[in-house]
Parts: C-alpha cells; sequence; structure tokens
C-alpha cells in the first residue's frame, strides 16, 4: 500500500513520533546523511549496498525496481548528477513506519561547486570563483522508507518528489548528458506516484 495521497506527498503530522527511538531516529538520520557521502564517491557497490534487493524508487527519470535495474540506473543515467556536486539532506523528520521500519522525509539539495571538466579532488585546497559557484542546481522533497536488518538501514522505497533544476548550472552538453536530462515536464513524477496511489 503506497503512501501517498492522491499521488502527493502525504500531509506532515504536526507531533513528533513517540514510537520512534532515540537511537532509530539519530541512526536513520545518519544513514541518510551517510548515502549522499556514497553517492558522491560514486562507488556502485556501495551505493546499492544501501538499498534492499526488492528496492523501488520513483524518481523523476522514472520508476526502478530491483537492484539490478537500479544498478542500470546508476550506471546509464545518473552519472551527470555526479562531477562537482555535493549533496546536502535538510530538515530531516524521522516518523514510524511498519514494526521494523522508519520513514524519513526531508529535503535533498544538490550544490554545483565546479564544472564537471574542474573537478579536483585535492584536499586543503580553496578557490575563488566569479562565476557563480557554489550554487545550488536541484531541489527534491524527498521521503525514504527504511527497514531495519542485520546490516543497519537499508530503502525499501525512495520518492523524489518534485524537483527543481536552475538550468544555467546543468553539465556542458554532450551525447551522453543529453540523453540522461531529466524530461522538462515533471510528468512522469506525477504519472508514477499516481500509480501506485489508487
Amino acid at each position: 500500500m503506497s503512501l501517498l495521497v492522491n499521488g502527493k506527498f502525504p500531509p506532515v503530522s504536526a507531533f513528533t513520533s513517540a514510537n520512534v527511538t532515540a537511537d532509530e531516529r539519530s541512526s536513520a538520520v545518519d544513514f541518510i546523511n551517510r548515502i549522499n557521502f556514497l553517492f558522491e564517491e560514486f562507488n556502485h557497490d556501495k551505493m546499492l549496498s544501501a538499498f534492499l534487493d526488492d528496492s523501488i524508487v520513483y524518481h523523476f527519470h522514472g520508476k526502478i525496481e530491483g537492484k539490478e535495474e537500479t544498478r542500470r540506473f546508476f550506471e546509464d543515467v545518473y552519472g551527470y548528477l555526479i562531477p562537482g556536486v555535493t549533496r546536502h539532506a535538510t530538515n530531516h523528520i524521522v516518523d514510524r513506519d511498519g514494526e521494523h521500519g522508519v520513514m524519513v522525509r526531508y529535503h535533498e539539495q544538490l550544490f554545483r561547486n565546479a564544472w564537471p571538466a574542474e573537478v579536483s579532488d585535492a584536499a586543503g585546497a580553496a578557490e575563488e570563483r566569479t562565476d557563480g559557484l557554489p550554487a545550488l542546481w536541484l531541489f527534491s522533497p524527498m521521503i525514504d522508507r527504511l527497514r531495519m536488518t542485520a546490516e543497519g538501514w537499508k530503502i525499501m522505497e525512495r520518492y523524489v518528489g518534485a524537483s527543481t533544476f536552475n538550468k544555467k548550472l546543468d553539465p556542458p552538453k554532450s551525447p551522453e548528458t543529453k540523453a540522461a536530462e531529466p524530461r522538462t515536464s515533471l510528468s512522469v513524477i506525477s504519472d508514477a506516484f499516481n500509480s501506485i496511489s489508487q
């Protein structure tokens, strides 16, 4: 059964869930933040380790089911969202979601701090820029439904809500990045959400 209401994220409760322990709350938030660092490393195996085998992701690129589809998504589509970009999850709230799970709702913000061809891993380097960087490139409301396993939290379902790009910060166009661009209309999100909220 979907958590969506008429294809939209559910309303937020005005009260903190009393049946979520302090350890569950803090470890779930840590998990979300840790995944952002895994995505910045872009090691597909480590990224996939954060998802259950039968996980589902509702993304503006479509619905992705299971680890094999998720791996193909990372390998063939997601790459343009990585170089020169850092991820910041904010405003986490954690609610109970079943006996062995929690639901974490948060805002995901992707900041561009360099253009792909300029990316450097040099530690301790500082740079002054006059081209507007760093700047917010993408904003997405997010919901992750997590389940506790012997290895810790894993994603059962991930919902990427209606997202907004700053087109001025899109990476330079190439045949590879152009093929992976999100649809100008984000109707794919609405389509996917509506299909599971019936």
